[in-house]
């Protein structure tokens, strides 16, 4: 009994910093924002980003409410002006960051 009471208390001890690492947001909310803003851009312009979209929907779980419907309203409209033109120099910009943040670099 108390080996099972040992054993289950090292592995609270160990696992806590682990859980608490994958509830914590990985983006500040401006570096979120910045991101989700630039998917959009390159998403309207006909890239595949499946995997960051999957990526930025799970950093929007960890964000706080605010944060993350301000990255929709951002989002929403970056759509609009990449489909209207005016975001096709912002989209270019956009680019670099975004294949950083698919490797890994930013």
């Amino acid at each position: 009994m108390r080996i099972a009471l040992i054993a289950t208390s090292a592995a609270a001890v160990l696992a806590a910093p682990f859980a608490i690492g994958i509830a914590a947001p990985q983006m500040t909310g401006d570096e979120f924002v910045s991101a989700v803003r630039c998917v959009a851009y390159e998403d309207a312009a006909g890239g595949n980003l499946n995997e960051a979209k999957y990526q930025l929907n799970s950093e929007a779980r960890r964000q706080a409410p605010e944060t993350a419907a301000l990255a929709r309203a951002e989002a929403s409209q970056a759509a609009r002006q990449a489909v209207s033109g005016a975001g096709a120099e912002l989209a270019a910009n956009c680019g670099a960051q975004t294949a950083a943040r698919r490797t890994g670099a930013v």
